[in-house]
């Protein structure tokens, strides 16, 4: 999700400790984390203890032992395996597959050496591995860093998931959905049910889509662009919203195709990978069989509000 590594003021400048060691045989105490985030839940053990920050606050939280269930186990090394030379740059990630495994060098900056790599078994597991160089526990110890090296649209693939850009409110118990490309005005419609009609915005910016008990549910996130909002909540959603800046306010429903077309690339998919591209758009026309899907060509004002409103709730 682009080139976000941050260096966590609590550790630049200085190598990051261990815990400690335990008792007689000399091994380093790991600490424990549970990452929450879209109804997955995945553990973290780490050498050494992370930085909470606001956004990851109501998604990750720390433990007293090993949290159940998946698992990431982060393993300083002296050096990473050199990457192949036949994968896919994307910004300060390059990716490339074996015959057993993905893979993700992370790098500080584009086209620089990697310092950590995940490794993603090609057979779901129950576990995966981050391998990072022994001594740049800065890069890691800031626990937006940790969630970016786990990547959401990858977790989220093997959940049957996807992240769309859109703006998600909730609004008398269920989910709306506005999405387009930026500057279209997402934010602003949100904002303008929030005033008129008493939503609440869960995220401004991203919303993470999967179906829980046979129901498609929207989920907040800890990216959220520049709306700073960061709920662990979902919500069942009751309606997708594309948006169009026009100079009436008018709804229509959309066909399956007309939808896919507008709704796929604002979804976050690995483009060079066949199978998950496959997989998402899969995921996504599955969505769009079971949710309505509406073009609103819209001005930023209360009547679009009411148009939307009166479609929803007639």
């Amino acid at each position: 999700m682009g080139c976000t590594v941050v260096i966590c003021p609590s550790t630049q400048g200085r190598r990051v400790r261990p815990p400690g060691r335990t008792g007689g045989g000399g091994k380093r105490d790991c600490m424990h984390y549970q990452y929450q985030v879209a109804g997955i839940a995945v553990g973290f053990r780490l050498p050494f203890r992370l930085t909470i920050t606001e956004e990851s606050q109501a998604f990750l939280r720390e433990l007293g032992e090993p949290a159940s269930g998946f698992q990431v186990h982060f393993l300083p090394v002296p050096a990473l395996d050199p990457p192949e030379p036949d994968g896919h740059w994307e910004v300060c990630q390059y990716h490339m597959e074996t015959a057993s495994e993905r893979r993700v060098y992370h790098c500080p900056t584009p086209q620089a050496p990697p310092y950590a790599c995940m490794i993603w078994q090609k057979i779901p597991g129950n576990q995966a591995q981050c391998q990072y160089l022994a001594g740049k526990e800065e890069y890691l110890a800031y626990s937006r860093n940790i969630c970016d090296l786990i990547g959401l649209e990858a977790l989220l693939h093997q959940n049957q998931g996807l992240l769309l850009h859109a703006s998600f409110i909730r609004w008398q118990g269920s989910g709306i959905l506005f999405s387009a490309p930026s500057g279209t005005g997402k934010s602003t419609q949100a904002n303008l049910w929030v005033q008129h009609q008493g939503a609440e915005v869960i995220n401004g910016d991203r919303a993470a889509l999967r179906q829980v008990g046979g129901r498609w549910q929207a989920f907040g996130l800890p990216y959220a662009g520049s709306s700073g909002v960061y709920r662990n909540e979902s919500v069942p959603i009751s309606a997708l919203v594309v948006l169009r800046q026009g100079k009436e306010n008018r709804l229509r429903s959309l066909t399956r195709g007309e939808a896919f077309a507008r709704l796929f690339p604002e979804v976050t998919v690995h483009r060079w990978d066949p199978d998950f591209v496959q997989d998402t758009m899969d995921t996504l026309l599955a969505a769009l069989d079971a949710l309505p899907v509406y073009l609103l060509e819209c001005r930023p004002d209360r009547e679009a509000v009411e148009l939307l409103r009166e479609q929803m709730q007639p």
